[in-house]
C-alpha cells in the first residue's frame, strides 16, 4: 500500500499523525541512544587521559584512581550496552538503567556542600533525563 493510501486510511480512522507510532518510538530510541553513546564513549576517554579528572574529583569527591579503574570502564560498558540495545532490547534496558544510576550518583555527590557546580548539575540532569526517557521507551517497545 502506498504512503498516501496509508495516510488516508489513518486519517479516516481519526488519526492526525502521518507517522506510525512504532516509527516515532524507534526514532526516539535511536536519537537518545546516539546522544548517550557519544557522551559515554567520550567520558571514559576523558577520564583516562586526565582531561576531566579535575571536574570528576571536584564533582564527586572521589580519588582519581576510582575514576580510572571504576567509573571509566563502567561508563564505557553503558555505551556498549546502549549500542547493543538498538538491536537487543534487554541490553538497551540494562544500558539505560546503568546510565540513569550513574547520573543519579553524580547528582547526589554534586548536592554536597562545596561540590555544587551548575554545569555539572545541568549536564548530569540532562544525561539522566535522556537515560530515563530511553529506559521508558525501551520498556514500552
Amino acid at each position: 500500500m502506498s504512503l498516501s493510501l496509508r495516510i488516508h486510511h489513518a486519517r479516516s480512522r481519526g488519526s492526525t499523525s502521518t507517522v506510525p507510532a512504532a516509527f516515532r518510538m524507534t526514532a526516539a530510541i535511536w536519537v537518545l541512544s546516539i546522544l548517550l553513546i557519544a557522551e559515554f564513549i567520550m567520558a571514559p576517554i576523558n577520564l583516562w587521559t586526565g582531561r576531566t579528572m579535575l571536574n570528576f574529583t571536584r564533582f564527586t569527591g572521589y580519588r582519581p584512581q576510582l575514576a580510572r579503574l571504576g567509573f571509566a570502564p563502567v561508563k564505557l560498558l553503558t555505551a556498549v550496552l546502549i549500542a547493543i540495545g538498538l538491536a537487543v532490547r534487554f541490553a538497551g534496558l540494562l544500558g539505560a538503567a546503568l546510565t540513569s544510576a550513574i547520573c543519579v550518583l553524580y547528582l547526589v555527590r554534586l548536592a554536597a556542600p562545596g561540590r555544587r557546580d551548575g554545569a555539572g548539575i545541568a549536564g548530569f540532569t540532562l544525561f539522566g533525563l535522556w537515560a530515563v526517557a530511553l529506559l521508558a521507551l525501551q520498556l514500552a517497545r
